[in-house]
């Protein structure tokens, strides 16, 4: 598939970009880091973490990250596992062989099918949190200032990951999929569910169940118990949300706005709701760039 456009990069003067590898599960994730140019030996600098939404991947963040950067933190941008140029799951189709002269059965011959382009919820918080564990052995990384931010699907996979994980001391999300699947989608999805667990649907999917608009493949059986909004409750860093006034794709009142709402009936919890007027969801990356990253960049700047 075609990557959607967005504005080019200019990278900020004194910030560098360096191609790494992140292992999850065994699948080679294809990332970039993005830290100033210049940091002394013994400087411990906030961090960020950054997910993309469906059909994104490291490109999608990279603007914010330079931009980060060059407010002297470190930026992890990754691309999903499937996507793009990261590895995919592997999934053995046809009889397995014992490979010869192998005693101990841990080894097989088999063909093997590879997925691309899933859109698997709970495979993507997998990977954000082995994203999370490379920044933290990253130099110059101070562990006790990293933050996460995620856009559109990317959003909720943040807010997944973030509340499970104490590492996040502070979160910003934009235009994000929150809200549980509602309607005859979750109706599917809780059949592909049942069917997948009773071996009458494939585990993995490929091409089928389309999204309108969308690339890839949804993976109707995870996200048939993928909930963001029953996490929220617990998220306990400040949270900084920011929607499209239009946003065509996720009714902000019941995703990012429902969401500011749980967090600000928690007492003690910091949240910051900002809705940009006059942009669609994808918007949030042309005309609401400049409001979008620069709020984002001051919340790290008071929260890290």
């Amino acid at each position: 598939m075609a990557e959607k456009v967005y504005p080019p990069l200019v990278m900020p003067e004194g910030v560098g970009r360096e191609r790494v590898t992140v292992w999850s599960g065994g699948i080679a994730l294809d990332a970039d880091v993005y830290r100033p140019s210049t940091v002394a030996p013994d400087a411990a600098l906030p961090a960020i973490v950054m997910g993309h939404g469906w059909g994104g991947s490291k490109l999608t963040a990279e603007r914010y990250a330079a931009l980060f950067a060059s407010a002297g933190m470190i930026a992890l941008t990754f691309t999903q596992s499937s996507w793009f140029g990261s590895g995919s799951p592997l999934q053995p189709v046809g009889d397995v062989r014992d490979v010869p002269g192998v005693e101990d059965g841990n080894e097989a011959l088999t063909r093997v099918r590879i997925i691309r382009e899933l859109v698997a919820p709970f495979a993507w918080a997998a990977n954000l949190r082995a994203a999370l564990d490379y920044i933290v052995g990253e130099p110059n990384v101070d562990p006790a200032r990293i933050g996460v931010w995620g856009t559109s699907l990317g959003g909720g996979v943040a807010v997944y990951v973030a509340a499970h994980d104490d590492r996040v001391k502070a979160l910003s999300v934009q235009v994000p999929a929150i809200a549980p699947l509602s309607g005859p989608m979750a109706q599917l999805a809780r059949k592909r569910a049942i069917d997948t667990a009773r071996g009458d649907f494939d585990a993995f999917p490929q091409d089928v169940d389309p999204w309108p608009d969308m690339e890839g493949t949804p993976h109707l059986a995870e996200l048939a118990h993928f909930d963001p909004m029953a996490q929220v409750d617990r998220l306990r860093m400040p949270t900084l949300i920011i929607d499209a006034g239009d946003d065509e794709l996720f009714p902000i009142a019941d995703n990012g706005g429902r969401a500011a709402e749980v967090l600000a009936s928690v007492p003690g919890n910091v949240v910051d709701y900002q809705v940009i007027p006059g942009i669609t969801h994808y918007g949030i990356y042309f005309d609401g760039y400049e409001p979008g990253s620069r709020a984002a960049l001051a919340w790290w700047e008071r929260h890290l």
